[in-house]
């Protein structure tokens, strides 16, 4: 009995839903398109491409490619039912993953040289994803892309995976200037600046600022 489709399940086969990938295109597809908000392992994809066919929301077939046979996807008729019907459904709420931030919570429990070096980390592969991101806004407004009538979608999401990287940089920058006072990472408690923060936060979380 195969298992039930998730969130990953739903995003493979709405690819599936723009035209017919082989497995490797589709895989593309997706680090190209989805890594940046959905990363998921190559091998959990390809598994799940396999899973698609298992459910009969896609259909697998050998086409003769230039040098050899290919295997081909596409997705079947009940496969576009399951997938308008997730649309349909609520969303999970939403999730952040991010190790500095985890890094940050139980520094206490390391040195000051870790937690510094950690933020110092993360600034530099979140400027590398910005780096790539700009170079993919930079593609799609030349060329517009595989796909150019879905930019109106596209640029949806650039947009906001492009503000939060710039929030976390941001982020990193004000933590490493604040740490910077520190003469360890235990036993300091809420600082002045630390309150102000939290205090601003939560009169723009009210609508007072």
């Amino acid at each position: 009995m195969t298992s039930r489709p998730t969130a990953t399940s739903f995003a493979l086969l709405g690819l599936l839903g723009l035209q017919p990938w082989t497995a490797y295109e589709l895989v593309a597809q997706a680090r190209r398109s989805l890594h940046h908000f959905w990363p998921r392992s190559e091998a959990h994809l390809y598994a799940e491409i396999k899973r698609l066919v298992e459910r009969g929301h896609a259909r697998a077939e050998l086409v003769e490619g230039k040098r050899r046979q290919r295997t081909l996807y596409t997705i079947t008729p009940a496969g576009r039912v399951a997938l308008e019907e997730w649309l349909s459904t609520e969303p999970a709420p939403p999730a952040i993953e991010v190790e500095a931030l985890l890094r940050m919570l139980l520094a206490d429990q390391g040195s000051l040289q870790d937690l510094r070096a950690a933020l110092a980390a993360t600034t530099r592969q979140a400027g590398e994803l910005r780096s790539n991101a700009i170079d993919l806004g930079e593609e799609l407004l030349a060329s517009g892309g595989p796909f150019p009538l879905r930019l109106h979608l596209t640029e949806r999401v650039v947009a906001l995976y492009g503000e939060f990287l710039l929030l976390l940089i941001r982020w990193c920058d004000e933590t490493t200037e604040e740490i910077s006072t520190w003469s360890d990472t235990r036993d300091i408690g809420l600082t002045s600046r630390g309150r102000d923060r939290l205090e601003h936060l939560i009169d723009r979380a009210k609508g007072n600022a």
